[in-house]
């Protein structure tokens, strides 16, 4: 009898992880794969966590204060647009 069971044990390790690899497809086969997800779809989805997420336009203040440098660079950075004559709309 414990041979029985020994077999049952070994046949049921080697089927459960491709069990365990099968349920998530099986559970979306009614999902068609081929298109990709409307909107609609996306607002179902819950939202990652914050760490995660990608910046949108919202994320990014409007007004930030200028500090020297950043006033000093942009200067330069002129100055040296000014001295190679670059051609922007050619």
């Amino acid at each position: 009898m414990l041979a029985k069971h020994d077999v049952a044990v070994r046949i049921g390790m080697v089927l459960l992880p491709g069990l365990l690899y099968a349920m998530p497809a099986a559970s979306e086969g009614d999902r068609d794969s081929s298109r990709a997800p409307s909107p609609t779809d996306q607002s179902k989805l819950p939202q990652a966590p914050v760490g995660h997420r990608q910046p949108t336009a919202a994320d990014i203040p409007k007004d930030l204060p200028k500090n020297e440098a950043d006033i000093a660079r942009e200067k330069r950075d002129r100055e040296l647009d000014a001295k190679l004559r670059i051609c922007r709309n050619c």
